[in-house]
């Protein structure tokens, strides 16, 4: 039988529906949550059960937190990623990674100067039509891949960017670093590293507070030699979209709205057992030595590309990877 791990949760915004998954996960049990905000602290600790911190280093002073999941600003994950993996503790960080690839580096050496896993929650990973995406685009079932289109547009008010949202120092970015990451981190994993930023373009439209951006754009190759077109924006005033949509010679894939669609026959796909989110993911790497979703390299991808974006829409030059 697996050892049951025990949870540290920092941060309580969406750390709360973290602490929820954990507390309802076989396998895992939720010791602990940290947030600067009593009021939280105190809300979590009741609901769940657990013990309550002001200080996430005290809480990684336990010895019975095996992982610690830091769902702070972006900016804040590997600081606080590598004080837990300073004390023994494995480290979930939720997206992105952090908000620059020094800091990503950073976190990585740490958990692994200290012999401690490093998971990166991208939940869209775990859900089996994305699974089959990528293991049709991979084996080349749809044919050789010629397009990637990425398009997320969603809404977010002047409010959203009170605070560290929209900010280089801990969001990192706009559009395309904190709501676009989930799909920039799918792109990657369908259709495999990018060859250069041909071209970009980011700015701020529609907000008075944000600094990073609120709509951005790009153009990539891919080193299968597919296209790849990027748009993010959070100035939509309408019903969101979140979508890719990829095409080879054979056939289409895509998710939101869900497409499966090829020339000839419906290939027959069988995807072997596989965790549903990132707490069951945590509990096989660390008791089976399973290979994770999103290990700390694999996190850094997407990291990676976001800046050479950036990169290519400052200088209006391309960007190779």
């Amino acid at each position: 039988m697996s050892q049951e791990l025990g949870f540290g949760v920092v941060g309580l915004g969406m750390g709360m529906n973290r602490a929820n998954q954990i507390a309802n996960t076989e396998g895992a049990k939720l010791i602990a949550v940290a947030d600067l905000d009593e009021d939280k602290c105190n809300n979590a600790a009741e609901k769940f059960g657990c013990d309550k911190y002001t200080d996430a280093n005290e809480m990684f002073d336990r010895d019975d937190i095996d992982v610690g999941m830091i769902m702070l600003p972006s900016g804040l994950h590997a600081k606080i990623g590598i004080e837990a993996a300073n004390r023994g503790t494995h480290v979930i960080t939720t997206k992105p990674m952090d908000v620059s690839i020094e800091n990503c580096d950073a976190l990585i050496h740490a958990c692994e100067k200290n012999g401690v896993k490093l998971l990166v929650d991208f939940q869209e990973r775990y859900g089996e039509h994305n699974r089959r995406i990528q293991h049709a685009v991979q084996n080349k079932t749809i044919g050789e891949p010629i397009h990637c289109e990425l398009r997320m547009k969603w809404f977010r008010a002047d409010s959203y960017y009170v605070g560290w949202h929209g900010t280089w120092e801990f969001d990192g970015g706009g559009s395309i670093m904190n709501q676009g990451v989930h799909y920039i981190d799918l792109m990657l994993w369908f259709m495999g590293d990018v060859d250069k930023v041909i071209g970009a373009h980011f700015g701020v439209y529609a907000h008075e507070n944000c600094e990073t951006e609120d709509l951005a754009t790009a153009i990539l190759q891919f080193k299968n030699g597919a296209v790849g077109t990027i748009y993010t924006t959070t100035t939509f005033p309408s019903n969101s979209v979140s979508m890719i949509q990829i095409h080879g010679t054979k056939g289409v894939v895509g998710l939101g709205p869900n497409i499966w669609d090829f020339k000839d026959n419906e290939p027959e796909i069988e995807l072997p057992h596989y965790p549903k989110n990132t707490i069951e993911d945590a509990i096989q790497v660390i008791n089976n030595g399973k290979g994770a979703a999103v290990d700390g390299h694999e996190g850094k991808r997407s990291i990676e590309l976001n800046m050479a974006i950036y990169e290519s829409a400052r200088t209006g030059k391309s960007v190779n990877l």
